[in-house]
């Protein structure tokens, strides 16, 4: 080891004790990103403790990377320099709550699942059913701006974010937002937090709106023998008063990854899948109107699921990007934020460029806007990285005919290689390493990871 090594191992212990400072290899395996592996991980129990490790790590040039359940940890490029893991997993209290004011305010290193069972306990939710949900953080989520089925009807995390605290690359404590539904005072800084996958500052505490956990529930599935039509009935269903909680759509590939032993969806057909939500009286409209619309729309099949059938369903659709990383050796997963008018096209071009160059394809539509699309190659080999990065840098190109956003959630990091996973430089990226610098002047923080190398 050397000196500067041991100063700064020496120094984290007399922070955070030293049961909470990782320095054996085996052990900081679990911290690897794309194969890079920090020197040390340490764990705060306080906020000043977090500051002061930011401010030693900032006074050294030392690179920080934030981490919560480490489940998220895949998502970006590799890091340039990745000296310590920055774990948040004591910091996960609930710091204050109000349930008839519908606010709550928690630590960044809460599990999501373990939140929202103490919330269940007051009839109330937060709408964050996001993929690898029994590990991730509220922290994760915010920072890689997680994508949950229920965005159909909630929104992203920065509609019902009222305020967060965060630490800067100064070590500087810092809030921004409020507590409560109707703080209007100051700018939303906290929003640039979302999405930034801790390139800008440490998350230490969000500040939600909760919602009251529905009375009544109820799943529906319709069946298709064509995309054109399942995407046709999303649309009548946005232009009709039907307002259901969550609307995906599955091709027949992604069908077969979401599909189990207690409900197996319709073999070869696309499939929409619905859930009506709230009081009684509204599940039942859902369950009047939505036949004659599927009927409209050319279905081939309709069926409402069993409580059983719709908790199997629901929870392998959130678990849909596990699905297909378990179901390939060299899963590649792109996210398309596009307009639903376009989204037929666009599916068509996706699954071209997958034929052409021979990659198993499956999609899920998030009807809302957004196109997940799984490359499912049977191999992880010199041939299939070729194959894969032709269509990654195709897939950019036809992102700019649709006016998509486009990122490669994740793949192999020999992928990472040949393709950036944010695609081509946009015209924004002065602006963003404006922000970089103002928030994070020493570049400490996850420093390569985001878009355009920041």
């Amino acid at each position: 080891m050397s000196p500067t090594a041991a100063t700064s191992l020496s120094r984290l212990r007399e922070i955070a004790g030293a049961l909470h400072v990782v320095e054996d290899p085996a052990q900081l395996a679990a911290y690897e990103i794309d194969g890079i592996r920090p020197g040390a991980a340490v764990a705060p129990a306080s906020v000043d403790e977090l500051a002061e490790i930011v401010r030693f790590a900032a006074a050294e040039r030392l690179a920080l990377v934030p981490c919560g359940g480490r489940t998220k940890l895949g998502m970006g490029m590799p890091p340039t320099r990745f000296d310590i893991a920055l774990s948040t997993a004591r910091l996960n209290g609930v710091l204050a709550y109000d349930p008839a004011d519908l606010t709550l305010g928690v630590e960044a290193g809460i599990g999501v699942a373990a939140l929202n069972a103490q919330l269940a306990e007051k009839g109330q939710m937060l709408p964050l059913l996001v993929g690898s949900y029994d590990g991730v953080t509220i922290g994760g989520i915010i920072a890689t701006n997680s994508s949950s089925p229920l965005r159909h009807s909630f929104g992203g995390p920065r509609d019902y974010v009222l305020g967060m605290e965060f630490v800067t690359g100064k070590g500087v404590p810092t809030k921004s937002g409020g507590r409560v539904v109707k703080s209007v005072a100051g700018y939303d800084i906290h929003k640039l937090m979302i999405g930034s996958l801790g390139t800008l500052a440490v998350i230490t505490r969000v500040n939600f709106k909760t919602f009251p956990l529905p009375p009544a529930q109820r799943t529906f599935v319709v069946s298709f023998n064509a995309p054109e039509p399942a995407l046709a009935m999303c649309r009548a269903i946005a232009q009709s008063p039907l307002q259901p909680w969550l609307v995906e759509v599955v091709d027949p590939a992604a069908a077969l990854l979401v599909s189990s032993e207690a409900y197996r969806l319709p073999a070869g057909n696309w499939c929409v899948v619905l859930a009506a939500c709230g009081k009684p009286s509204v599940v039942e409209r859902h369950a009047r109107d939505l036949p004659g619309i599927a009927e409209q729309s050319h279905a081939a099949a309709f069926a409402a699921l069993t409580d059983t059938e719709k908790t199997s369903l629901l929870g392998r659709i959130r678990e849909f990007a596990r699905h297909a990383r378990d179901s390939s050796p060299a899963v590649t997963l792109v996210r398309f934020n596009v307009l639903p008018t376009e989204m037929p096209a666009l599916l068509s071009r996706a699954r071209q460029i997958a034929d052409q160059n021979q990659i198993p394809f499956a999609a899920l539509v998030r009807a809302g806007g957004f196109v997940f699309v799984a490359l499912l190659p049977p191999a992880n080999d010199a041939d299939t990285l070729r194959r894969l990065a032709i269509a990654a840098k195709e897939f950019f190109r036809a992102a700019d005919d649709f006016t998509a956003l486009t990122m490669i959630e994740s793949c192999p990091a020999e992928l990472k290689r040949k393709v950036n996973v944010w695609g081509p430089p946009r015209a924004d990226l002065p602006l963003m390493r404006i922000l970089k610098n103002e928030f994070d002047p020493r570049g400490i923080f996850s420093p390569g990871r985001f878009y355009g190398g920041i």
